[in-house]
């Protein structure tokens, strides 16, 4: 399963956080491992192709129902220069997010 959020452009090393949400199973995701509860999940990713960004998942067990809240997508070098900033965002809506 794939989760489509904004374009990206190639070459550029973004960061992406989001709180994900798993009831009635258990996904994977390749750098957390199995989910079955609540969390945030956070990486770093380099664009190779453009089109819309991806946040992959695998249903492990169960039917699960999968929601993805407070996505905060930046480039890595925003992410760099406000890195205090952004890791201490609780949670947040698309209304409430703060400019970087």
């Amino acid at each position: 399963m794939d989760i489509t959020t904004i374009p990206n452009k190639p070459g550029t090393k973004y960061w992406v956080s989001a709180y994900v949400n798993v009831t009635g199973g258990t996904i994977s995701m390749r750098a957390y491992g199995d989910i079955m509860a609540s969390q945030r999940v956070t990486y770093a990713l380099l664009a190779t192709v453009a089109g819309p960004m991806s946040m992959y998942y695998s249903v492990e067990s169960g039917n699960p129902t999968v929601t993805v809240t407070n996505i905060l997508i930046c480039t890595w070098d925003e992410y760099q220069t406000n890195k205090t900033l952004l890791e201490g965002i609780g949670y947040f809506t698309g209304n409430t997010m703060p400019l970087a």
